[in-house]
C-alpha cells in the first residue's frame, strides 16, 4: 500500500513514479513496463496495514459486536483498552463518537499513529486507566478488552444509557466468569457469552472442501444490557 503519493513507490516489479500516483489514471506503468491497477484505499486497507502492538481484535469478532449491538452514526461509544486500534477504529468507522482509554504509554503512542494513519476525526484517545473511572455520559456502547473487566462493572453502569450495551471480550473463560459474577445486583443484565470460530473453504474447480486449519479461538464476547 503506497503511504505517501508525493514519493515514487519501489516494488519488484520497478519504480512507479509521484506523478502518476497522484494522476486520476486507472493503470499506470512502473519503470519495467508493468502495468499497476490504482486504487484507493478502503477502511478495510488500512486495517491490514495498520501498525501492530498489543494483540488485535479480529474481524470475526468486531462484526459480531457490530452486529448485537447495533450501533450507528447516532451512537457514542467507549473503548477500553484501546491497544492498536483494531476494535476502537472499526466502531469509529461507522458510529458519531469514539473515547478510547488506553493507559499503557507504548500502546497509547501506536494508537495516536493509527488513529492518524485512519485519518479519522470522531475519536478521541485518553492515556487514563479506566479502572478508576469513566467521565462520559449516555454511552450507548462500552467495550472491554482489559485483563480484569470487572473492575469497570460500576463505572460502565453509571456511564450507560438506559438500554446501551456492554461487550466484554476475555481471553480466559475465567475473566469472563468473574466480570459475569460482577454485574449482579446492579442494572447490566448479562445476555449471552460467545465464542466464534472462523473457517474458510477451498474452491477451486473440483476441490470444495474445507480448509485443514482454521481461525479458532481468539476470545470469549460477553453481551450485556443496562435494564
Amino acid at each position: 500500500m503506497v503511504k505517501n503519493s508525493k514519493e515514487d513507490f519501489h516494488t519488484s516489479a520497478g519504480v512507479i513514479k509521484s506523478k502518476d500516483l497522484q494522476s486520476t489514471k486507472e493503470i499506470v506503468t512502473s519503470s519495467k513496463g508493468k502495468d499497476f491497477f490504482i486504487l484507493q484505499s478502503q477502511f478495510s486497507d488500512l486495517w491490514e496495514n495498520m501498525q501492530r502492538g498489543p494483540q488485535l481484535m479480529l474481524p470475526k469478532d468486531i462484526g459480531w459486536i457490530l452486529a448485537k449491538t447495533g450501533i450507528n452514526v447516532n451512537s457514542k461509544v467507549v473503548d477500553a483498552g484501546g491497544g492498536s486500534g483494531s476494535l476502537c477504529l472499526s466502531l469509529a468507522n461507522v458510529c458519531k463518537e469514539v473515547t478510547a482509554y488506553e493507559s499503557n504509554t507504548e500502546h497509547h503512542r501506536i494508537l495516536l499513529k493509527n488513529v492518524t494513519a485512519f485519518g479519522l476525526s470522531n475519536i478521541k484517545v485518553k492515556q487514563e486507566d479506566i479502572y478508576k473511572g469513566i467521565t462520559e455520559k449516555e454511552v450507548d456502547l462500552i467495550t472491554l478488552d482489559l485483563p480484569e473487566p470487572w473492575k469497570v462493572t460500576a463505572h460502565a453502569e453509571k456511564a450507560l444509557k438506559n438500554g446501551g450495551f456492554v461487550v466484554v471480550y476475555c481471553p480466559q473463560i475465567n475473566q469472563a466468569k468473574q466480570f459475569i459474577d460482577s454485574v449482579k445486583g446492579t442494572r447490566i443484565k448479562i445476555m449471552e457469552t460467545v465464542e466464534l470460530l472462523e473457517r474458510k473453504w477451498k474452491i477451486e474447480d473440483r476441490i470444495m472442501r474445507p480448509e485443514f486449519e482454521m481461525l479458532g479461538h481468539t476470545g470469549f464476547l460477553t453481551l450485556g444490557r443496562k435494564m
